[in-house]
Formats: structure tokens, sequence, C-alpha cells
């Protein structure tokens, strides 16, 4: 071998090792930023290794920075314009479009919302202008765009998408009475409003209203003083717009206490009337 070639060989040599410096340094360095910039130091990793695979050192070395950049918390990677590379001029106007396409989910939410699919939409974008400038491998150039083209809308979708409220399951509310009593008071009237604007929620509706004594007096009085409870009740939500047809109502006396007691006992617990209400 010649001088001039040894000389050749060793320059080169010293190329390839300083351009494989970049690549150690991102490959060692922690991603420590947000979830979107980390999967975003991920990808850019993910490219540098591929391309000095292939040989192409300085493309090597600029995803190298750019992963480093993504996982540096002090520092933003932004979205490169098309014109950062010489692109075909066929393909010009298009990636351009997807550019401004990409910023725009982007910054509408896209990197907080879905912070992985964002991370990997910008990774596919730089993948393909990069691709799109060496033009030698038609079959990466479709991988990379045509998965950006399937990111876009995905994101789109996602940040569009609104909670889903959790559906509203069957509740009980407890009116209370005096003893002897099935005169509606002020806090009485309060729970039956509540109980009346949640089963307006459901159509159509079941509203169940079970009326109830403590165990003072007798079982036959009780009865009936239940069944007074239970009836004042229902009145009052068919007044306020609970169809009849979608109530029941019945008294159970002194039967099923809330709170368990002797007999005799007057239990403010036990004088309830229940409004059940589901769908």
């Amino acid at each position: 071998m010649t001088t001039k070639a040894l000389l050749a060989a060793a320059a080169m040599l010293a190329l390839t090792a300083c351009a494989g410096q970049q690549l150690d340094k991102a490959a060692s360095t922690p991603a420590n930023s947000t979830e979107f910039d980390n999967a975003l130091a991920a990808g850019y990793l993910r490219l540098a290794r591929a391309e000095y695979a292939e040989g192409d050192y300085a493309d090597a070395d600029y995803f190298a920075m750019q992963s480093l950049a993504a996982g540096d918390p002090q520092k933003v990677v932004p979205v490169p314009e098309a014109s950062s590379r010489k692109l075909p001029q066929a393909d010009a106007f298009y990636v351009a479009t997807a550019q401004t396409e990409l910023v725009e989910v982007l910054d509408a939410g896209a990197r907080v919302k879905v912070p992985q699919l964002a991370a990997t939409a910008q990774v596919a974008f730089e993948c393909w202008i990069q691709e799109l400038e060496e033009n030698n491998q038609p079959e990466h150039i479709n991988a990379c765009r045509d998965q950006l083209d399937g990111l876009i809308p995905a994101m789109r979708n996602a940040i569009a998408e609104k909670p889903k409220a959790k559906p509203l399951k069957g509740k009980q509310f407890k009116v209370y009475f005096s003893t002897g009593s099935a005169r509606l008071d002020d806090a009485a009237n309060k729970v039956i409003g509540d109980a009346v604007a949640y089963a307006k929620n459901f159509k159509p509706v079941r509203v169940v209203v079970a009326g109830y004594t403590d165990t003072t007096g007798s079982a036959g009085a009780n009865k009936a003083l239940s069944d007074r409870r239970a009836a004042v009740v229902a009145a009052a939500m068919r007044i306020r717009g609970v169809d009849a047809k979608s109530m029941r109502s019945r008294g159970y006396g002194e039967e099923f206490n809330a709170k368990r007691t002797g007999d005799g006992v007057a239990e403010g617990k036990n004088r309830r009337v229940e409004i059940n209400v589901a769908p």
C-alpha cells in the first residue's frame, strides 16, 4: 500500500472514530425529561444507530445530537422545517404540508395527551426527510412517510376525544321524619328535590319509595304511618315531575330498622322513607 493510500485509510479511520463519539455519548446519556421528550430521545437514538450501521456518519451524528437534546430537560427539539434538507423538488410541497400538519397537532396537545404517538410521529418525519434527501432507498422513504401519514390523524382523534362520563348507577336518598309525623320539613323537601333531579337523568327511570317507622307505638299504627310517609314522598315527587307510572311506594312499618333497637324506642334513623332511583 502506498503512503498516500495509508494516509487516506488512516484519515478514514479517524473520521469514523470521531463520528461515533456522538452516538456513544447519546447511548450512554440517560434521558431525563418529559415522557414525550424521553420517547423522542429514544427514537432519535434508533435513527442514529441505523444511519451509523449504513455508514452515514454525518446523519448518525445529527440524530445522536437530537437524541441528547431531547433528553435534556433544559432543551426543546422542534420539528425541523422541510427546507432543512435538500429535497427532490417534486416532494418539497408535500413535505412542507405534512410538517405544518404535524406541528399543528403537536402544539394542540398531542405531546401531553399521547406522548408516545407524538414522539414517534416526529421521529418518522425526520426519518422521511433524511431518506428523501438521500433518495436511494425508496422502501425506507415510503415506510417513514406512511408511518407519519397514519400517526397524524390518530393524534388528531386522540386530542379531539372528550373523556367519557361514567354511566350513572342506582342511588338511594333518605327522608327523615319527626316522631309520629308524616309531614315534610325543609330538609326532607331538599332531599326529595335531589332525588327528583337524579331521576331525570334516566329515561325510563324506576323509583321505589319505601316508608318505615321506629318501634314506638303499635305495629298496626306504625304500618299505617309508614304507608302515609311513603305516599307523601311519592306525591311530592310526582308534583316535581316524576311520572307516577315509574314509581312504586309501600310502607313497611317498624320492620327492617336502619338501627336495631328494642320495642318502644324512638330512634330518628328508623323514622325514614328511602327513595331508590335506578335506570
